[in-house]
Protein backbone atom coordinates (compact mmCIF):
# COMPACT_ATOMS: atom_id res chain seq x y z
CA UNK A 1 0.00 0.00 0.00
CA UNK A 2 2.75 2.49 0.68
CA UNK A 3 4.39 1.83 -2.43
CA UNK A 4 0.83 2.38 -4.62
CA UNK A 5 -0.13 5.89 -2.70
CA UNK A 6 2.95 8.01 -3.94
CA UNK A 7 1.59 6.17 -8.08
CA UNK A 8 -1.20 8.12 -6.81
CA UNK A 9 0.07 11.08 -5.56
CA UNK A 10 2.04 11.54 -8.63
CA UNK A 11 -0.58 10.71 -11.22
CA UNK A 12 -2.70 13.90 -9.15
CA UNK A 13 0.21 15.98 -9.02
CA UNK A 14 0.97 15.60 -12.79
CA UNK A 15 -2.76 16.27 -13.53
CA UNK A 16 -2.43 19.58 -11.80
CA UNK A 17 0.65 20.52 -13.39
CA UNK A 18 -0.93 19.57 -16.63
CA UNK A 19 -3.80 21.66 -16.32
CA UNK A 20 -1.44 24.40 -14.63
CA UNK A 21 0.62 24.46 -17.77
CA UNK A 22 -2.44 24.61 -19.77
CA UNK A 23 -4.07 27.43 -18.07
CA UNK A 24 -0.17 29.63 -18.31
CA UNK A 25 0.06 28.59 -21.53
CA UNK A 26 -3.92 30.12 -22.58
CA UNK A 27 -2.62 32.96 -20.25
CA UNK A 28 0.18 33.65 -22.50
CA UNK A 29 -1.67 33.19 -25.99
CA UNK A 30 -4.06 35.77 -24.71
CA UNK A 31 -1.72 38.01 -23.63
CA UNK A 32 0.61 38.07 -26.84
CA UNK A 33 -3.07 39.03 -29.04
CA UNK A 34 -3.31 41.41 -27.08
CA UNK A 35 0.42 42.99 -27.86
CA UNK A 36 0.62 44.34 -31.39
CA UNK A 37 4.33 44.16 -33.03
CA UNK A 38 4.73 46.80 -35.53
CA UNK A 39 7.50 48.41 -37.60
CA UNK A 40 9.14 51.44 -36.53
CA UNK A 41 11.04 53.81 -38.42
CA UNK A 42 14.43 54.70 -38.38
CA UNK A 43 14.48 57.05 -34.86
CA UNK A 44 18.12 57.50 -35.18
CA UNK A 45 18.15 58.87 -38.73
CA UNK A 46 14.94 60.99 -37.60
CA UNK A 47 17.09 62.84 -34.96
CA UNK A 48 20.31 63.01 -36.90
CA UNK A 49 17.94 65.00 -39.80
CA UNK A 50 16.84 67.24 -37.47
CA UNK A 51 19.93 68.30 -35.89
CA UNK A 52 21.33 68.67 -39.27
CA UNK A 53 18.31 70.80 -40.58
CA UNK A 54 18.62 72.82 -37.04
CA UNK A 55 22.92 73.49 -37.61
CA UNK A 56 21.91 74.45 -41.20
CA UNK A 57 19.18 77.24 -39.97
CA UNK A 58 21.61 79.00 -37.48
CA UNK A 59 24.27 78.69 -39.99
CA UNK A 60 22.14 80.07 -43.16
CA UNK A 61 20.66 82.86 -40.84
CA UNK A 62 24.55 83.57 -39.58
CA UNK A 63 25.88 84.03 -43.07
CA UNK A 64 23.17 86.11 -44.35
CA UNK A 65 21.79 88.87 -42.25
CA UNK A 66 24.31 90.97 -43.50
CA UNK A 67 23.61 90.85 -47.44
CA UNK A 68 20.08 90.84 -46.44
CA UNK A 69 20.19 94.30 -44.36
CA UNK A 70 22.55 95.42 -47.46
CA UNK A 71 20.08 94.59 -49.73
CA UNK A 72 17.35 96.97 -48.04
CA UNK A 73 15.51 94.04 -46.57
CA UNK A 74 15.39 92.27 -43.16
CA UNK A 75 17.81 90.10 -41.61
CA UNK A 76 15.77 87.52 -41.22
CA UNK A 77 14.81 87.09 -44.93
CA UNK A 78 17.01 84.10 -46.09
CA UNK A 79 16.03 82.70 -42.44
CA UNK A 80 12.20 83.28 -43.14
CA UNK A 81 12.72 81.51 -46.63
CA UNK A 82 14.37 78.73 -45.48
CA UNK A 83 12.46 77.75 -42.72
CA UNK A 84 9.27 77.72 -45.22
CA UNK A 85 11.35 75.76 -47.40
CA UNK A 86 12.01 73.22 -43.91
CA UNK A 87 8.91 72.99 -42.97
CA UNK A 88 7.30 72.06 -46.97
CA UNK A 89 10.16 69.09 -47.04
CA UNK A 90 9.24 67.87 -43.88
CA UNK A 91 5.46 67.46 -44.89
CA UNK A 92 6.62 65.42 -48.00
CA UNK A 93 8.66 63.38 -45.75
CA UNK A 94 6.49 62.72 -43.69
CA UNK A 95 4.18 61.31 -46.19
CA UNK A 96 6.76 59.70 -48.48
CA UNK A 97 8.22 57.71 -44.69
CA UNK A 98 4.24 56.34 -44.28
CA UNK A 99 3.86 55.51 -48.04
CA UNK A 100 5.03 51.71 -48.86
CA UNK A 101 7.88 52.10 -51.35
CA UNK A 102 6.78 48.91 -53.16
CA UNK A 103 4.04 51.21 -54.38
CA UNK A 104 6.11 52.57 -56.62
CA UNK A 105 6.66 49.16 -58.57
CA UNK A 106 3.14 48.02 -58.27
CA UNK A 107 -0.36 49.69 -56.81
CA UNK A 108 -1.20 46.55 -55.58
CA UNK A 109 2.00 44.81 -54.39
CA UNK A 110 2.13 41.13 -54.13
CA UNK A 111 5.72 39.69 -54.23
CA UNK A 112 4.37 36.24 -55.35
CA UNK A 113 3.32 38.36 -58.46
CA UNK A 114 6.47 39.59 -59.86
CA UNK A 115 6.94 37.77 -63.18
CA UNK A 116 2.77 39.08 -64.01
CA UNK A 117 4.43 42.31 -63.12
CA UNK A 118 7.81 42.29 -65.22
CA UNK A 119 5.24 41.46 -68.34
CA UNK A 120 2.95 44.85 -67.77
CA UNK A 121 2.81 47.16 -70.24
CA UNK A 122 5.38 49.92 -69.57
CA UNK A 123 2.45 52.91 -69.14
CA UNK A 124 1.10 50.73 -66.88
CA UNK A 125 3.95 50.74 -64.29
CA UNK A 126 4.02 53.69 -61.91
CA UNK A 127 7.88 54.09 -61.56
CA UNK A 128 8.03 54.56 -65.02
CA UNK A 129 5.14 57.66 -64.77
CA UNK A 130 7.25 59.16 -62.30
CA UNK A 131 10.59 58.83 -63.91
CA UNK A 132 8.43 60.68 -67.19
CA UNK A 133 7.37 63.40 -64.73
CA UNK A 134 11.16 63.71 -63.21
CA UNK A 135 12.65 64.33 -66.56
CA UNK A 136 9.38 66.79 -67.27
CA UNK A 137 10.67 69.26 -64.77
CA UNK A 138 13.97 69.56 -66.76
CA UNK A 139 12.18 70.88 -69.78
CA UNK A 140 9.98 73.47 -67.19
CA UNK A 141 13.28 75.33 -67.35
CA UNK A 142 12.65 76.52 -71.30
CA UNK A 143 9.05 77.56 -70.25
CA UNK A 144 7.90 80.65 -68.96
CA UNK A 145 9.06 79.36 -65.49
CA UNK A 146 12.43 78.88 -66.09
CA UNK A 147 14.44 81.96 -64.17
CA UNK A 148 17.97 82.68 -66.31
CA UNK A 149 20.27 83.34 -63.24
CA UNK A 150 24.07 84.13 -64.12
CA UNK A 151 24.14 83.13 -67.23
CA UNK A 152 22.67 79.66 -66.66
CA UNK A 153 18.89 78.43 -67.16
CA UNK A 154 18.39 75.91 -64.58
CA UNK A 155 15.85 76.84 -62.07
CA UNK A 156 12.01 77.08 -62.23
CA UNK A 157 9.84 79.42 -59.84
CA UNK A 158 6.48 78.19 -58.60
CA UNK A 159 6.47 80.30 -55.24
CA UNK A 160 10.13 78.77 -54.32
CA UNK A 161 13.59 78.86 -56.59
CA UNK A 162 13.32 74.44 -57.48
CA UNK A 163 16.08 72.91 -59.07
CA UNK A 164 15.01 70.14 -61.50
CA UNK A 165 18.13 68.51 -61.73
CA UNK A 166 17.77 67.86 -58.41
CA UNK A 167 14.01 65.88 -58.83
CA UNK A 168 15.73 64.05 -61.60
CA UNK A 169 17.31 62.60 -58.58
CA UNK A 170 14.80 61.34 -57.21
CA UNK A 171 13.00 59.84 -59.88
CA UNK A 172 16.21 57.99 -60.97
CA UNK A 173 16.67 56.68 -57.50
CA UNK A 174 12.80 55.23 -57.69
CA UNK A 175 13.23 54.14 -61.01
CA UNK A 176 16.05 52.02 -60.58
CA UNK A 177 14.83 50.32 -57.64
CA UNK A 178 11.58 49.56 -59.08
CA UNK A 179 13.02 48.62 -62.29
CA UNK A 180 16.10 46.35 -61.61
CA UNK A 181 13.41 44.08 -58.68
CA UNK A 182 11.40 43.37 -61.09
CA UNK A 183 13.73 42.25 -63.53
CA UNK A 184 16.78 41.41 -61.17
CA UNK A 185 18.45 39.34 -64.34
CA UNK A 186 18.57 42.58 -66.42
CA UNK A 187 22.06 43.70 -65.58
CA UNK A 188 23.69 41.25 -66.44
CA UNK A 189 22.97 42.14 -70.17
CA UNK A 190 24.41 44.92 -71.96
CA UNK A 191 22.67 45.30 -74.99
CA UNK A 192 18.81 44.70 -73.33
CA UNK A 193 19.84 45.25 -69.83
CA UNK A 194 22.51 47.59 -68.69
CA UNK A 195 22.48 49.99 -72.19
CA UNK A 196 18.96 50.04 -72.94
CA UNK A 197 17.18 51.34 -71.29
CA UNK A 198 19.24 52.64 -68.03
CA UNK A 199 22.64 54.00 -70.13
CA UNK A 200 19.71 55.27 -72.58
CA UNK A 201 17.84 57.21 -70.10
CA UNK A 202 20.95 58.38 -68.17
CA UNK A 203 22.53 59.70 -71.61
CA UNK A 204 19.02 61.85 -72.06
CA UNK A 205 18.74 63.27 -69.30
CA UNK A 206 22.86 64.62 -69.18
CA UNK A 207 21.69 65.61 -72.75
CA UNK A 208 19.04 67.88 -71.31
CA UNK A 209 21.03 69.10 -68.25
CA UNK A 210 24.44 69.94 -70.58
CA UNK A 211 22.33 72.64 -72.37
CA UNK A 212 20.89 74.65 -69.56
CA UNK A 213 24.15 74.42 -68.47
CA UNK A 214 24.79 72.32 -64.99
CA UNK A 215 28.26 70.16 -65.54
CA UNK A 216 28.45 69.39 -61.47
CA UNK A 217 24.60 67.94 -61.83
CA UNK A 218 25.85 65.86 -64.35
CA UNK A 219 28.86 64.17 -62.60
CA UNK A 220 26.94 63.73 -59.62
CA UNK A 221 23.69 62.39 -61.78
CA UNK A 222 26.28 60.14 -63.50
CA UNK A 223 28.26 58.77 -60.24
CA UNK A 224 24.68 57.75 -58.79
CA UNK A 225 23.49 55.99 -61.48
CA UNK A 226 26.71 54.06 -61.48
CA UNK A 227 26.75 53.27 -58.01
CA UNK A 228 23.13 52.03 -57.96
CA UNK A 229 23.84 49.69 -61.24
CA UNK A 230 26.62 48.35 -59.67
CA UNK A 231 24.81 47.57 -56.41
CA UNK A 232 22.14 46.23 -58.63
CA UNK A 233 24.58 43.36 -59.86
CA UNK A 234 25.65 45.11 -63.35
CA UNK A 235 28.98 43.05 -65.04
CA UNK A 236 31.79 45.26 -63.14
CA UNK A 237 33.69 44.64 -66.60
CA UNK A 238 30.69 46.46 -68.64
CA UNK A 239 31.00 49.58 -66.05
CA UNK A 240 34.58 49.90 -66.97
CA UNK A 241 34.52 50.11 -70.42
CA UNK A 242 31.23 52.84 -70.45
CA UNK A 243 33.16 54.49 -67.36
CA UNK A 244 36.39 55.00 -69.85
CA UNK A 245 34.19 56.07 -72.87
CA UNK A 246 32.69 58.51 -70.26
CA UNK A 247 36.29 60.05 -69.44
CA UNK A 248 36.81 60.49 -72.80
CA UNK A 249 33.82 62.25 -73.76
CA UNK A 250 34.01 64.51 -70.51
CA UNK A 251 37.35 65.45 -71.35
CA UNK A 252 36.02 66.66 -74.47
CA UNK A 253 33.38 68.29 -73.35
CA UNK A 254 35.74 70.44 -70.71
CA UNK A 255 37.75 71.76 -73.74
CA UNK A 256 34.46 73.08 -75.68
CA UNK A 257 33.83 76.14 -73.24
CA UNK A 258 37.11 78.04 -71.80
CA UNK A 259 35.30 78.55 -68.81
CA UNK A 260 35.43 74.86 -67.81
CA UNK A 261 39.30 75.23 -68.37
CA UNK A 262 39.58 77.89 -66.28
CA UNK A 263 37.92 76.44 -63.34
CA UNK A 264 40.46 73.56 -63.84
CA UNK A 265 43.71 75.87 -63.56
CA UNK A 266 42.08 77.67 -60.44
CA UNK A 267 42.25 74.32 -58.87
CA UNK A 268 45.72 74.56 -59.55
CA UNK A 269 46.00 78.07 -59.02
CA UNK A 270 43.66 79.06 -56.18
CA UNK A 271 44.65 82.61 -56.39
CA UNK A 272 43.37 82.84 -59.78
CA UNK A 273 39.71 82.35 -58.46
CA UNK A 274 38.40 84.62 -56.21
CA UNK A 275 35.63 82.62 -54.70
CA UNK A 276 38.34 79.91 -53.60
CA UNK A 277 40.78 82.20 -52.30
CA UNK A 278 38.35 83.62 -50.09
CA UNK A 279 36.91 80.36 -49.06
CA UNK A 280 40.72 79.48 -47.91
CA UNK A 281 41.10 82.88 -45.99
CA UNK A 282 38.16 81.52 -43.92
CA UNK A 283 39.33 78.15 -43.51
CA UNK A 284 42.80 79.54 -42.28
CA UNK A 285 41.06 82.35 -40.16
CA UNK A 286 38.72 80.31 -38.46
CA UNK A 287 41.73 78.32 -36.63
CA UNK A 288 40.46 75.63 -34.05
CA UNK A 289 37.64 77.17 -32.75
CA UNK A 290 36.75 79.95 -34.80
CA UNK A 291 35.77 83.37 -34.14
CA UNK A 292 33.06 82.86 -32.94
CA UNK A 293 29.46 82.59 -34.40
CA UNK A 294 28.21 85.83 -36.10
CA UNK A 295 32.04 87.31 -36.28
CA UNK A 296 32.69 85.77 -40.23
CA UNK A 297 34.43 88.41 -42.26
CA UNK A 298 34.38 86.82 -44.99
CA UNK A 299 30.59 86.97 -45.45
CA UNK A 300 31.07 90.39 -45.50
CA UNK A 301 30.37 90.65 -49.46
CA UNK A 302 34.02 89.20 -49.87
CA UNK A 303 32.97 85.52 -50.07
CA UNK A 304 29.79 85.19 -53.19
CA UNK A 305 27.29 82.73 -52.10
CA UNK A 306 28.30 82.51 -48.51
CA UNK A 307 25.02 81.40 -47.53
CA UNK A 308 24.37 78.71 -50.16
CA UNK A 309 27.61 76.83 -51.95
CA UNK A 310 30.34 78.16 -49.53
CA UNK A 311 27.80 78.10 -46.49
CA UNK A 312 30.98 75.90 -45.02
CA UNK A 313 33.48 78.30 -45.24
CA UNK A 314 31.74 80.32 -43.11
CA UNK A 315 31.25 77.50 -40.88
CA UNK A 316 34.96 76.94 -40.39
CA UNK A 317 35.21 80.19 -40.09
CA UNK A 318 33.05 81.31 -36.79
CA UNK A 319 33.11 78.12 -35.66
CA UNK A 320 36.79 76.48 -36.91
CA UNK A 321 37.81 72.67 -37.28
CA UNK A 322 35.60 71.49 -34.21
CA UNK A 323 32.67 72.68 -35.77
CA UNK A 324 33.24 71.41 -38.94
CA UNK A 325 34.05 68.13 -37.25
CA UNK A 326 30.89 68.48 -36.33
CA UNK A 327 29.26 68.99 -39.33
CA UNK A 328 31.05 65.96 -40.80
CA UNK A 329 30.45 63.49 -37.78
CA UNK A 330 26.78 63.99 -38.06
CA UNK A 331 27.02 63.29 -41.90
CA UNK A 332 29.10 60.34 -41.61
CA UNK A 333 26.39 58.74 -39.04
CA UNK A 334 23.22 59.53 -41.44
CA UNK A 335 25.45 57.58 -44.02
CA UNK A 336 26.24 55.26 -41.65
CA UNK A 337 22.69 55.13 -40.35
CA UNK A 338 21.66 54.88 -44.55
CA UNK A 339 24.25 51.64 -44.84
CA UNK A 340 22.52 49.70 -42.16
CA UNK A 341 18.99 49.98 -43.88
CA UNK A 342 20.20 49.19 -46.58
CA UNK A 343 21.66 46.27 -45.39
CA UNK A 344 18.35 45.06 -43.63
CA UNK A 345 16.07 45.91 -45.88
CA UNK A 346 13.69 43.44 -46.96
CA UNK A 347 14.56 42.98 -50.61
CA UNK A 348 16.63 44.03 -53.57
CA UNK A 349 13.67 46.95 -54.20
CA UNK A 350 14.52 47.99 -50.38
CA UNK A 351 18.17 47.90 -50.75
CA UNK A 352 18.71 49.94 -54.19
CA UNK A 353 16.06 52.69 -52.99
CA UNK A 354 18.16 52.78 -49.51
CA UNK A 355 21.42 52.85 -50.92
CA UNK A 356 20.68 55.39 -53.76
CA UNK A 357 19.53 57.81 -51.07
CA UNK A 358 22.85 57.34 -48.83
CA UNK A 359 24.84 57.39 -51.91
CA UNK A 360 23.45 60.30 -53.50
CA UNK A 361 23.79 62.34 -49.55
CA UNK A 362 27.94 61.55 -49.59
CA UNK A 363 28.52 62.56 -53.05
CA UNK A 364 27.28 65.67 -52.61
CA UNK A 365 28.93 66.15 -49.29
CA UNK A 366 32.38 64.94 -51.02
CA UNK A 367 31.81 67.25 -53.54
CA UNK A 368 30.47 70.26 -51.93
CA UNK A 369 33.58 69.53 -49.05
CA UNK A 370 36.06 68.83 -52.16
CA UNK A 371 35.04 72.83 -53.91
CA UNK A 372 35.39 74.91 -50.45
CA UNK A 373 39.39 73.06 -49.77
CA UNK A 374 40.06 73.87 -52.80
CA UNK A 375 40.01 69.72 -53.37
CA UNK A 376 37.85 69.66 -57.15
CA UNK A 377 36.95 72.28 -59.00
CA UNK A 378 34.64 75.22 -58.03
CA UNK A 379 31.28 74.11 -58.99
CA UNK A 380 27.59 74.50 -57.84
CA UNK A 381 26.68 71.70 -55.27
CA UNK A 382 24.83 72.39 -52.27
CA UNK A 383 25.54 70.79 -48.74
CA UNK A 384 22.53 68.72 -48.06
CA UNK A 385 20.60 69.71 -45.39
CA UNK A 386 22.62 72.83 -44.47
CA UNK A 387 22.78 74.99 -47.43
CA UNK A 388 20.43 77.77 -48.04
CA UNK A 389 17.77 76.78 -51.39
CA UNK A 390 14.33 75.81 -51.31
CA UNK A 391 14.87 72.91 -54.00
CA UNK A 392 18.06 71.13 -52.41
CA UNK A 393 16.27 70.65 -48.38
CA UNK A 394 12.69 69.67 -49.96
CA UNK A 395 14.59 67.01 -52.25
CA UNK A 396 16.51 65.70 -49.62
CA UNK A 397 14.22 65.64 -47.03
CA UNK A 398 11.47 63.52 -49.68
CA UNK A 399 14.75 61.39 -49.95
CA UNK A 400 15.08 60.56 -46.28
CA UNK A 401 10.97 60.06 -46.30
CA UNK A 402 11.89 57.15 -49.12
CA UNK A 403 14.98 56.28 -46.70
CA UNK A 404 12.62 55.53 -43.25
CA UNK A 405 10.06 53.86 -45.34
CA UNK A 406 12.57 51.33 -46.14
CA UNK A 407 13.88 51.02 -42.70
CA UNK A 408 9.83 51.01 -41.69
CA UNK A 409 9.92 47.28 -43.34
CA UNK A 410 13.63 46.48 -42.06
CA UNK A 411 14.19 43.90 -39.11
CA UNK A 412 14.57 47.24 -36.86
CA UNK A 413 11.05 47.16 -35.19
CA UNK A 414 9.65 48.22 -31.96
CA UNK A 415 6.95 47.26 -29.80
CA UNK A 416 3.39 48.77 -29.48
CA UNK A 417 1.61 48.53 -26.16
CA UNK A 418 -1.33 49.91 -25.08
CA UNK A 419 -1.53 52.52 -28.36
CA UNK A 420 1.85 53.99 -26.70
CA UNK A 421 5.04 53.56 -28.75
CA UNK A 422 8.09 53.07 -27.07
CA UNK A 423 11.37 53.92 -28.89
CA UNK A 424 14.59 52.03 -29.29
CA UNK A 425 12.72 48.91 -28.21
CA UNK A 426 13.56 46.24 -30.31
CA UNK A 427 11.04 43.61 -31.14
CA UNK A 428 11.69 40.14 -30.07
CA UNK A 429 10.37 37.76 -33.06
CA UNK A 430 7.11 35.60 -31.98
CA UNK A 431 8.66 32.67 -32.18
CA UNK A 432 11.59 33.41 -29.74
CA UNK A 433 8.79 34.50 -27.40
CA UNK A 434 6.82 31.31 -27.41
CA UNK A 435 10.39 29.22 -27.21
CA UNK A 436 10.76 31.47 -24.12
CA UNK A 437 7.68 32.13 -22.25
CA UNK A 438 5.81 28.16 -22.88
CA UNK A 439 7.44 25.71 -22.72
CA UNK A 440 7.67 22.66 -24.85
CA UNK A 441 5.46 19.57 -24.20
CA UNK A 442 8.98 17.66 -24.73
CA UNK A 443 10.11 19.72 -21.29
CA UNK A 444 6.96 19.33 -19.40
CA UNK A 445 7.23 15.76 -20.15
CA UNK A 446 10.47 15.71 -18.37
CA UNK A 447 10.11 17.89 -15.35
CA UNK A 448 7.23 15.74 -14.73
CA UNK A 449 9.00 12.82 -14.71
CA UNK A 450 11.98 14.35 -12.34
CA UNK A 451 9.47 15.02 -10.34
CA UNK A 452 7.56 11.60 -10.33
CA UNK A 453 11.25 9.88 -9.04
CA UNK A 454 12.06 12.55 -6.40
CA UNK A 455 8.79 12.29 -4.75
CA UNK A 456 9.03 8.05 -5.14
CA UNK A 457 12.19 8.35 -3.61
CA UNK A 458 11.33 10.70 -0.91
CA UNK A 459 8.41 8.43 0.21
CA UNK A 460 10.45 5.18 0.36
Amino acid sequence: MQQRRPEKRNKRASRNQYRTHNIERRNVVEVENRVIYTKPFDYATIILVVALLAYGLVMVYSASYYIAEIGGDSQYKYLIKQGISMALGIAIMIVAMNVDYHTFLAFDYDPKRMYEYRHRDMLKKPYVWVLIAAVGTLLLVYSPLGINLNGSRRWINVGISIQPSEIVKIGLIIYISASVAENPGRLRRFSNGLLFPYLAILAGVCAIIYFQPNFSAIACIVMLVFVMLFIGGADLKHLGIVAAIGIVGLIILLTFESYRMQRINDLVNPENSWQLKQSLYSFSAGGLFGRGLGNSMQKLLYLPYRESDFILAIIAEELGLFGVLILLLLFGLLVWRGVLIAIKAKDLMGVLMASGVTVCIAIQVVVNVGVCTGLLPPTGVVLPFISYGGSGVVVFLTMIGLLLSVSKQSNISVSERSGRIIPFYVEVPRQEINQRRMPSIENSRNNRRKKQYRNKNYVN
